[in-house]
């Protein structure tokens, strides 16, 4: 909240002052508050911006809120904001409910996925704008944590508010029994209510529950009503864990002597987590258009590693005879099997390993946009020995962790 919003006024200067400080993300807040960058910048920005203090008291119980369709809504009546103006409360409630969780102890903290910024679609100083003018009309200190874009800090990973218990707590800790977040992203479908439309993701309910604590879409907070039905509309990892449990088999699937090898499968089917458990600790030279770049580059690898002796794993996703054909028609060029691993994972496990993966690497990976998947299953062919396969293995998705912290990583929400 700035001094300009507590009704002070500021002299020329000041304002000069402060318009600086904005632009390098140090706004002079009360309370201390104050915006800082946060995280291994992704694509040239950081995947978070927050607003932070270093004097404010912390607290042991956090009030969470999303922001758009929860604390506010657009003035004017569209789906986005025109600018940072464009807003008002999502009812007249929201302030004195707000309000009445900092009398009683509660941190209230805003947590927003903005990809906006990340796309070049909406500048970081609008929303910051925004954020600061809700904060001043509501009159009382609020946290506030801005995922950027599409990475691993986005709702519903957990990181964001791992980072504001972590460290923007004053190391207080959180009894997260005490805990609650509230969102409009709660898998509600169709006319949930009389003309509502259906919920664009279950992402802020998902949020609650990867944090483990109470959730409440708005019309349930601040206006008492009860809950909707509702569908997760993805994997739930616990209970499929249940059914599949984790798999400490280790096969063996080398070869017996040179060979190329054709992983087939949609993409984040675990088809480089397969070669490299299985094929590279071998020997093997994997080629894959990630790290190489193109078809061409990755043939020519294949080529040059064959002619040393060394077996090769082709790890794209392969779905046509055609883009198979060059490494079929090496292996019989050169006399050896020609074999191909074909990656039964079902599309929502899938789907749930794209985003993992994601926070696995802590974006280094990206998760792949939905395009991908219909470019895959669009080009599909299903291998067949009449290729020129010595064999074709078809591989069941088994879960298997190399550490603990992936395993828990596959059970969150995504």
């Amino acid at each position: 909240m700035t001094s300009r919003s507590r009704g002070l006024k500021r002299s020329a200067k000041d304002a000069t002052a402060l318009k600086a400080k904005k632009a390098k993300g140090e706004t002079d807040l009360c309370n201390g508050l104050h915006w800082i960058q946060h995280g291994k910048e992704v694509k040239g920005a950081s995947p978070v911006i927050a607003l932070v203090s270093d004097s404010l008291p912390g607290r042991n119980k956090v009030a969470g809120f999303d922001i758009d369709f929860t604390i506010i809504k657009t003035k004017s009546g569209r789906k986005f904001a025109t600018g940072s103006k464009d807003w008002e409360f999502w009812d007249d409630s929201v302030p004195k409910k707000l309000q009445s969780l900092d009398k009683d102890g509660y941190r209230v903290v805003f947590f927003t996925n903005q990809a906006g910024i990340e796309k070049m679609k909406v500048k970081p100083e609008e929303i910051k704008d925004k954020i600061e003018a809700i904060i001043a009309a509501l009159n009382i200190p609020v946290l506030a944590f801005i995922c950027t874009g599409e990475n691993h800090f986005r709702k519903p990973s957990p990181l964001m508010w791992d980072f504001m218990a972590n460290d923007c707590n004053q190391s207080v800790k959180l009894d997260l029994t005490k805990c609650v977040y509230v969102g409009d992203a709660a898998g509600r479908a169709k006319n949930w209510a009389p003309g509502k439309p259906k919920d664009f993701s279950c992402g802020d309910r998902m949020f609650a529950q990867n944090i483990g604590i109470e959730f409440h879409t708005p019309d349930e907070f601040f206006l008492g009503e009860k809950p909707a039905k509702f569908d997760w509309g993805s994997l739930n990892a616990v209970d499929y864990l249940k059914t599949n449990p984790i798999c400490t088999e280790k096969k063996v699937y080398k070869g017996k002597g040179q060979e190329v090898v054709i992983m087939v499968g949609c993409p984040a089917s675990g088809k480089s987590t397969f070669r490299k458990r299985h094929f590279e600790p071998h020997g093997y030279v994997a080629v894959n258009r990630d790290t190489m770049g193109t078809q061409e580059k990755c043939i020519k690898a294949a080529k040059e590693a064959l002619k040393k002796g060394k077996s090769v794993v082709a790890d794209n996703t392969n779905p046509s005879v055609s883009a198979r054909q060059p490494y079929v028609e090496m292996a019989e060029s050169k006399g050896i099997p020609c074999r191909c691993f074909y990656m039964q994972t079902p599309r929502e496990v899938s789907n749930h390993l794209n985003y993992m993966r994601q926070t696995q690497t802590y974006s280094e990976v990206r998760r792949i946009p939905d395009v991908g998947f219909n470019v895959y299953k669009k080009n599909f062919e299903e291998p067949t020995k009449a290729e020129g396969f010595t064999e074709i293995i078809n591989i069941d998705f088994k879960p298997m962790f190399d550490n603990k912290r992936d395993e828990e990583l596959f059970k969150l929400w995504t």
